[in-house]
């Protein structure tokens, strides 16, 4: 959507919080015919099939929680939308099928299926431990985790992790490559469209738990189980209590609420680059990357969405 690429437009910086990246770069990432084969034999799991709440799925959350996401400019992104680090994905790979397929495509906005199967290689290795994290900041978020809403979103982003697990690695030769790459993308795009509704969800949570402090569900305390004249005789202790609890507890909560929007910008961006590098091409732009910047136009379509 034009709201999409005027958003990946902006100056290169990073998608991640600072204190979970890592050297690991997506330029450097290569596939692995020896690694591929080693990984599709081993017996494979129905992730899918998985409760949340099992041990199972506890423990691949935490493995993942504990790797550090990688960084990821939009520059390289741009980079690798244009094929121009296919030559580390064939010196990687000589003598797997790989290394004659290296040349760049004549319109530079358009990614040839060796391209996107490097991306998706990448997002198949990266999008796991970024959910992971959420996941993992989402179960111990104080009190919030508690809110219903909170809980639909936790249980929306396992759902989303479990699904992309469920593919394997890498693709199991050359000539299954496309067909892998394909099927991973359906999966991102359901995954995208199901998590165009967490800002709403995210926020109804907020409204829950300010709503249950209010209440005194926080305290221990419930107004609607005490008679009028318990109600009388701590009225003024019960909103000291609260306002101390909405104060702590929303203060925290905004500060957890602002990380968890920037990186779910940045799954969002990573996913919406892969996905428009299928789409026909555009001109001026590298998926949802526009090279050719006009400040002018950010600004003004920021004043007409205000406007509508």
């Amino acid at each position: 959507t034009s709201t999409t690429r005027t958003l990946a437009s902006l100056p290169s910086t990073s998608l991640w919080h600072s204190d979970e990246t890592s050297k690991f770069n997506i330029k450097n990432h290569r596939w692995s015919s020896t690694s591929a084969a080693s990984s599709n034999n081993e017996p494979k799991i129905d992730y899918l099939s998985l409760p949340h709440s099992s041990p199972e799925v506890q423990n691949l959350i935490e493995h993942h929680a504990r790797k550090s996401q990688t960084s990821a400019s939009l520059q390289t992104l741009m980079k690798t939308g244009r094929g121009e680090f296919l030559h580390k994905l064939a010196k990687h790979n000589q003598g797997g099928g790989f290394a004659s397929v290296t040349s760049r495509p004549e319109d530079e906005s358009e990614a040839t299926p060796l391209v996107l199967v490097q991306v998706a290689s990448f997002l198949r290795r990266e999008l796991p431990i970024r959910l992971a994290h959420r996941i993992h900041d989402l179960s111990r978020v104080s009190y919030l985790q508690d809110m219903k809403s909170v809980q639909q979103v936790k249980d929306l982003y396992t759902t989303s992790f479990l699904e992309i697990l469920s593919v394997d690695k890498h693709p199991p030769t050359r000539e299954g490559s496309e067909a892998w790459e394909e099927q991973f993308a359906k999966i991102l795009e359901n995954i995208y469209e199901r998590h165009s509704s967490v800002l709403v969800q995210m926020a109804r949570g907020a409204f829950e738990l300010r709503a249950a402090i209010r209440k005194g569900a926080l305290l221990g305390v419930d107004d609607d189980g005490c008679d009028e004249g318990q109600k009388t005789t701590n009225e003024k202790e019960l909103q000291v209590g609260r306002d101390a609890v909405e104060f702590e507890l929303m203060e925290s909560t905004h500060a957890f609420l602002d990380r968890f929007y920037i990186s779910r910008i940045g799954i969002r961006v990573l996913i919406g680059q892969y996905l428009s590098l299928r789409q026909p091409p555009v001109e001026n732009y590298v998926g949802i990357i526009c090279s050719k910047t006009s400040p002018y136009e950010i600004v003004k379509r920021a004043i007409d969405d205000a406007a509508f």
